[in-house]
């Protein structure tokens, strides 16, 4: 058996890492699924998130095929609304799986504000994952 010799440019696993890499790239995807698709609206949910690094984020989701950027209105104040591609909700749709296992597998690590956050803003995970309602439970009960 010859030796494998692996390129981390060429690896299809580095190349998905740098579509999700940096921490608001997938909230922005969880955003924008959720109907909160204009630029200030986002930021409003993201108050620590800076308006440079907002941008940058959108722009590398545009780029890489993720979002769309249309812009509703051509005089100002022009309206600019984002919306997940089909990759995109594929995406979406795999990083739900991901968080699904990371609440399954971490989860006692998670701080239970955390797991009100999930159950919230993902109700189909309280079904999938019906530990999490328990959990919460339990720990009122102690």
């Amino acid at each position: 058996m010859q030796p494998v010799h692996y390129d981390a440019n060429l690896c299809v696993m580095t190349r998905f890492s740098g579509l999700i890499m940096g921490k608001w790239k997938p909230i922005i995807l969880h955003l924008v699924e959720c109907g909160i698709d204009r630029f200030s609206a986002m930021q409003s949910h993201m108050p620590t998130i800076s308006k440079k690094i907002l941008t940058e984020q959108l722009r590398e989701l545009e780029t890489d095929g993720l979002i769309s950027r249309q812009e509703l209105k051509a005089k100002a104040p022009k309206i600019v609304v984002y919306r997940l591609t089909p990759q995109g909700t594929s995406l979406r749709r795999l990083i739900d799986e991901i968080i699904a296992w990371t609440l399954t597998y971490l989860k006692d690590e998670i701080p239970d504000d955390v797991v009100d956050v999930y159950i919230n803003t993902h109700p189909d995970l309280a079904k999938r994952l019906p530990w999490l309602k328990h959990k919460r439970k339990d720990e009122n009960l102690s």
